[in-house]
């Protein structure tokens, strides 16, 4: 295995697994998930899915490791918006 490669993976892994996270972070504080794309997170946890289908096939640890990590955290602002934009639609609607 050439390590360059090996680190290159590592670094793209990790940068790509912990891109969600400060997005996880504000959204778990402010619970304001108005702006955020259902059909965007969707997608992306979907193919996330796929990923980690697709490492176990080829059995690479990476590949399993980095996109659990970002299905982790896009999995957990996904079940947020479903949870806090149905709420937040009620309580506009309950004002007007």
């Amino acid at each position: 295995m050439n390590i360059l490669a090996e680190l290159a993976g590592y670094i793209a892994g990790i940068c790509t697994a912990i891109c969600f996270l400060p997005q996880t972070l504000q959204t778990i504080k402010s619970k304001d998930v108005q702006d955020l794309s259902l059909a965007s997170y969707i997608i992306y946890c979907t193919g996330m899915i796929c990923w980690i289908l697709y490492g176990i096939y080829l059995h690479s640890l990476q590949m399993i490791l980095f996109n659990l990590i970002s299905l982790g955290f896009a999995g957990t602002i996904l079940y947020m918006i479903v949870k806090y934009k149905n709420a937040a639609g009620k309580i506009s609607r309950q004002r007007k």
